[in-house]
């Protein structure tokens, strides 16, 4: 089943008093998926926020959400999105039921059955009725996210959600924004410069380092052991014909030629039958190693050490 994005960067840059901020960047985001943009503070995570949501123009290149362009079509590009900017903003001295319900009243389409099922969604049942100024940090994100899904978005964008959360109240916003991606096949983008909450958090991440995208990362690691697949290094004299090996086998693999050999992808059989077929190849093996790199390990790999700030 062919996944189609739900917003699409292409090659977009920020220049500000000829200062590149962001720079030539470009991916795509799927219904259902948590993605992650991860780096140190000052990378340009919120730089690329603000313009994905038009708070801020776009030098070069264009964002499209469902194919409408951040730049010529604002109305119809905004119209799918619920956004949380750095801290939600609310009513202090209003419930937070009111809260919704005000909101609600700009927003069409928005009733009385879809508030209470948000409330639901956030877990805030027992203290919507009470005066926000009395919630906690993790309360008032939580009302917070509820405000931005209550008009049902196709894509949700939280920018640095977790911080000033206790453990628990990361936690929290972390299961709902996964139960939210699956249960309402919402895209969520979510930045952060935590590298474990992303790991635990998200599908992909895209590592941002300078203002460019050093790379994007899966992080469905456990979806890869429950389906038996690896990630294996083979060290070998020569990989001249490991594209010929593998299309002998009718194995439609990406691999990576490295320093000293290959990368690839197998399930457990094939690490036994590929190193078979090589050996019968003439090409020496010298080496074979399963490879179980985190997230922590490529974000250093990607930025070269820089510090997480």
């Amino acid at each position: 089943m062919k996944r189609i994005p739900v917003l699409k960067v292409n090659n977009v840059t920020k220049k500000i008093h000829n200062k590149t901020i962001v720079e030539n960047l470009s991916f795509k985001v799927y219904a259902g998926e948590v993605f992650g943009l991860l780096g140190p503070n000052g990378a340009g995570k919120t730089t690329l926020i603000r313009m994905i949501v038009g708070l801020m123009g776009i030098t070069e290149g264009d964002i499209m959400i469902h194919d409408f362009s951040i730049k010529t079509q604002f109305e119809q590009a905004v119209r799918g999105i619920g956004a949380v900017v750095e801290n939600p903003e609310l009513y202090q001295f209003m419930s937070g039921y009111k809260n919704l319900v005000h909101f609600a009243r700009m927003t069409p389409g928005v009733d009385q059955e879809r508030i209470d099922e948000v409330v639901s969604l956030v877990r805030l049942e027992n203290r919507i009725h009470d005066p926000v100024k009395t919630y906690s940090l993790g309360m008032r994100q939580r009302l917070g996210l509820a405000q931005a899904i209550l008009h049902r978005p196709s894509l949700l964008i939280l920018d640095e959600p977790t911080n000033g959360l206790d453990p628990a109240g990361i936690r929290e916003l972390r299961d709902y924004l996964r139960e939210l991606a699956k249960k309402e096949n919402v895209a969520v983008l979510v930045s952060s410069h935590l590298l474990s909450e992303m790991e635990l958090m998200c599908d992909r991440v895209g590592i941002i380092r300078q203002g460019k995208l050093a790379g994007i990362r899966s992080v469905g690691k456990l979806e890869n052991q429950k389906a038996g697949m690896f990630k294996v290094h083979f060290e070998v004299d020569s990989v001249e014909k490991i594209p010929e090996l593998l299309k002998k086998k009718s194995w439609n693999k990406e691999w990576a030629q490295v320093p000293g050999g290959f990368e690839i992808e197998l399930k457990r059989e094939q690490i036994a039958e590929l190193n078979a077929r090589m050996t019968e190849a003439g090409i020496k093996v010298y080496g074979i190693r399963t490879m179980d790199q985190s997230l922590e390990d490529k974000y250093l790999e990607m930025t070269e050490g820089d510090e997480i700030a």
